[in-house]
């Protein structure tokens, strides 16, 4: 294993790989014992639960760990030996290495990340059996994730269709994939601020624009506006009662 196949493997956790480069991850999983154990360690990472006593049984059952491997014998220290004992060095390495893993993991348990949430819907503009040229280009733009491609031709079905919501939402989406927060905020809050059945989701990705741009307490606050009833709100209460 090195590093590209460990960035390989954070890219498939996090649905950023196509689907052509996703089957190939399969078949090598299937056909390379290393690189299938190191997949089934990322999987189990991944599903270790996240609240905090849980957290504190496994750091607990982790030290003990370390303790087998580390903890002194009581003997005088010893003379060094020339002779290694490379099944204890193997285990003490493996010792080690888990738990850098796990500290690595609940570090990044313990925040959220934008790609834990951002999945988006696909985008559908056109009515079926209908011929619209600019819809159909940021359609097929914003599922095959080009978002650039995709908000250039929202701005312009927009121009012909202001009051378009669904279109305004997207625009918002792909403003935030862009990294483009402030301007994404502008377009998604009169949506958020409405009464559309669109609102849900223009709340969710107002926070989701903070949680992008990294200001966690910015995305509680935008958390605590999603209303009960939305799709979004069991997942936002999720995160406030963390």
């Amino acid at each position: 294993m090195n590093e590209k196949d460990f960035t390989l493997l954070n890219d498939y956790f996090d649905g950023l790989l196509p689907p052509e480069s996703e089957r190939q991850v399969k078949e090598r999983v299937a056909t390379d014992p290393e690189f299938q154990a190191a997949f089934k360690l990322h999987q189990d990472m991944l599903a270790f639960p996240r609240r905090n006593e849980q957290r504190q049984v496994f750091t607990g059952t982790l030290e003990r760990i370390g303790q087998d491997f580390f903890k002194a014998d009581g003997a005088a220290p010893a003379t060094f030996r020339t002779t290694f004992n490379w099944g204890k060095l193997t285990a003490a390495a493996a010792a080690i290495a888990l738990l850098l893993a796990a500290v690595w993991f609940m570090n990044r348990s313990s925040e959220p990340e934008y790609r834990q949430f951002a999945q988006h819907a696909p985008l559908s503009l056109t009515v079926r059996g209908a011929s619209d040229q600019l819809k159909s280009q940021a359609e097929q733009a914003f599922n095959r994730k080009d978002f650039a491609a995709a908000q250039t031709a929202l701005s312009k079905v927009l121009e012909a269709e202001p009051d378009n919501l669904t279109a305004r939402l997207f625009q918002g989406i792909c403003l935030i994939e862009t990294d483009q927060f402030s301007q994404a905020r502008t377009v998604l809050s009169p949506i958020a601020d409405g009464a559309s059945a669109l609102k849900g989701d223009a709340q969710w990705y107002v926070a989701l624009s903070y949680l992008k741009e990294k200001n966690m307490d910015a995305w509680q606050e935008a958390l605590k506006k999603i209303q009960p009833g939305t799709d979004q709100y069991d997942d936002a209460q999720k995160w406030l009662d963390k």
